[in-house]
């Protein structure tokens, strides 16, 4: 006798839906992090909610550090400009951005405006996302990343994007390696400067203490001469 069973494969919706809040969640915190450090701004740190007493204390005391520093700037800029980019994996695509499976930046909810929702944040619609993956996982799939020119490559995709251009940063001997020597190196050329400054200000010291000494004595012996006279 044969037996014969029917199995269903399908995508686990739950893992997919994590996966996509985990990389907006990352995101998130991102670009709260160049927001404390390129700005002084203090409702920066107070619109974080979940930050806990010791980050929010740490995020005061990095505030602006980097103020106007053009590489974090640009970082921000450019990740802004991918999760809103178009990507179609083809023409008969229909789900070609983020906000389609509820994930985009949101500056305002009906007539009331809230300033840290202009600050480059990503907010979740579940609902949206839930649809996305239970009616198109495929296409929700092909959106992070797809291969455009056939050679079995995934070469584009809003997860592709981020990945490409956050790399040359993050990389062994990338440019926040780089940058992060040669401010190590310019902090120790510093401090040696500062010592030798600190020895030459104790050198000097000790000399005019010397010639000073030298005119008291000088001074002290005139005085008892015209006291004497």
């Amino acid at each position: 006798t044969v037996k014969h069973e029917n199995v269903t494969v399908k995508p686990d919706v739950e893992v997919a839906k994590e996966a996509v809040i985990k990389l907006i969640g990352t995101y998130n915190s991102v670009i709260a992090e160049i927001n404390i450090l390129t700005q002084n701004k203090p409702e920066i740190i107070s619109e974080i909610t979940y930050f806990t007493d010791e980050e929010r204390k740490s995020a005061e005391e990095r505030l602006g550090m980097m103020q106007g520093d053009m590489t974090l700037n640009g970082i921000k800029a450019s990740l802004q400009r991918l999760t809103s980019n178009v990507y179609a994996a083809n023409e008969n695509t229909a789900t070609k951005t983020l906000a389609q499976i509820g994930g985009a930046t949101r500056s305002g909810t009906g007539g009331s405006l809230e300033y840290s929702r202009l600050r480059g944040y990503l907010e979740i619609d579940e609902k949206k996302l839930d649809e996305a993956l239970e009616r198109r996982m495929n296409e929700v799939k092909l959106l992070f990343g797809f291969d455009s020119d056939g050679d079995l490559v995934i070469d584009s995709g809003v997860a592709h994007a981020m990945d490409a251009n956050l790399t040359p940063y993050v990389q062994t001997g990338g440019i926040f390696s780089t940058r992060t020597s040669g401010l190590a190196s310019r902090i120790t050329t510093t401090e040696k400067n500062i010592a030798r400054l600190d020895d030459q200000l104790k050198k000097k010291e000790a000399e005019l203490k010397a010639k000073y000494g030298q005119m008291e004595g000088t001074l002290n012996s005139l005085q008892q001469q015209s006291n004497s006279i």
